[in-house]
Parts: structure tokens; sequence; C-alpha cells
């Protein structure tokens, strides 16, 4: 295979390597299939990044088909039906035949999101008891776990840790910081729930992290992991802190996690 200067294809190279259109190859990099990197008014794919996607057409495996989803609140609205009556299988099978076009952070943003701040604003109005909020959540963290646990194919961005300060009892934001993460090739060690700064920074450096997510999902927790954040940059200085806040977004998340330089310390997951 043919290989440009410093192991990098432009985008035209990589189609005419996979044998494909230009216009495919670019669909595939807006998609996320084939990783690639902006340079001036192209792209610049990596020789390890065509080379497995290469093996996996050759392999009989195509590329993930993309489906856009027409009615986002509509698909929302259905999981919302089917956690708020503890209908896990439904809820189950419709959360696959979504994922076998749509990203997991698509998903979560979209469809998971709406559907739990729904029964959230039920429970707050007295509609729904906590049990049922509760199982509702339950559901969607096995939906999300069983979704998200196989490592995507190319080269990591880096190592990640995920947790949520100490005294934060809800898991759920964590764990989707940590499958969208791990959908855009961070190697992720995902902490769950309530872990002190010291803890998450030893494990940090013993694993070779770049990056902690710390999650929070009240004002007051927030607050927390700011205060846990400013620690562990103190301790290492060299490691970059994500505070997850309330209301924040996933898309946000992996953004500023695939920036570089900037502020080690960012408070606007």
């Amino acid at each position: 295979m043919p290989e440009t200067r410093e192991g990098m294809f432009s985008l035209q190279e990589a189609a005419e390597v996979l044998g494909v259109h230009y216009q495919t190859a670019y669909g595939w990099v807006r998609s996320g299939v084939l990783p690639a990197r902006k340079a001036g008014r192209d792209y610049q794919v990596r020789d390890a990044d065509l080379r497995a996607l290469r093996a996996e057409r050759s392999a009989g495996r195509p590329p993930r088909r993309e489906v856009r989803v027409r009615d986002w609140a509509a698909q929302a609205d259905l999981l919302y039906g089917a956690i708020v009556s503890g209908a896990e299988t439904a809820a189950r099978s419709r959360l696959q035949r979504l994922a076998v076009g749509v990203r997991m952070i698509e998903i979560c943003e979209q469809v998971i999101g709406p559907a739990l701040r729904r029964v959230g604003a039920d429970w707050a109005a007295g509609t729904v008891t906590i049990a049922v909020e509760h199982r509702a959540t339950a559901i969607c963290e096995r939906l999300i776990a069983s979704q998200s646990g196989r490592q995507p194919r190319g080269r990591p961005r880096g190592v990640a840790v995920v947790a949520t300060p100490p005294e934060e009892r809800h898991a759920l934001p964590a764990l989707m910081a940590a499958a969208c993460l791990r959908e855009d090739r961070w190697l992720v060690h995902h902490l769950a729930c309530d872990l002190p700064a010291g803890e998450v920074g030893r494990l940090a450096t013993s694993v070779g992290a770049s990056l902690v997510v710390l999650s929070s999902a009240t004002s007051d927790a927030g607050r927390r992991a700011a205060d846990e954040a400013a620690r562990l940059t103190a301790a290492d200085p060299a490691l970059r802190v994500l505070v997850g806040v309330a209301g924040a977004s996933l898309y946000d998340l992996v953004r500023l996690a695939r920036a570089t330089g900037g502020s080690r310390l960012v408070e606007t997951v």
C-alpha cells in the first residue's frame, strides 16, 4: 500500500486504497467510521487507521451504516413509555435497533437523557414514585452498559478515568460519559461513584491516564467536583481534568477531551 510522508494519507488517497469513491470515504469520516484529522481544506488519515478499516472490509465486515433519525422526540417518548412502566425487554429491543446505525452519544443525548428528564419531572410533580424513578434509571444504566463494553478499532486517543466526586450517588451521568469517551476511542477506566480525589489520582497515575472526568448531577456535587479537580491538578499539573455539571452536553465533553492545551481545569462539560 503506498504511503505518504509520516504515514499519513490524504482523504483522496485513502479512498483509492479502500477502493471507494471520495464521497464514500468522506461520509465514513463524518460518521466516525474512518478516523481523520482536518488539514486545511482536506483530511489526513493515519496509516494504522486506514489499514484497520481495510482489514475489516476484507474480512467481510462492512462499515457501520449511519442511520438518520427523523424524530428524536418520538424515540425518546417511546423509551420513556417503556422505562416508566418497567418494560425492560421492550426498552432493550428499541435501543438495540437504534444502536445498529446510531452513535451512543446520540442515543444518550437525544433519547435516554430526555426520557429520564421526563421521568424526573414526573417524580417532582408527584405523578410517579421514587421507586419508579429508580427503576427507570437502573434500566437505562443496564441498557448503556450492554452497548458500550467493546473498544472500537483504531488507535486510542489516550487513557481516561471517569468518576464522580465524594458523596455523589448518581451513577448514570458518569456511565454516559464513560460510554461516549470509549466510543470516541479513549481507553476508559470507569470508577462509578463517590471516590475521593486521592484515590482517583492514584488510579490515574497507575494506568497512565492523561484525562480525568468528574461527573456531577447536582450543583452541590458540581462544587465538590471542582474542588476535587483542583486537588488533582495540584498534585499532577500534567493531568487534564474535566468537570461535568448538570445539564451539560456530552458533545462538549468529547470535544473538550480531544482538545489539547488550554486550561487544565474545565468546568463547562
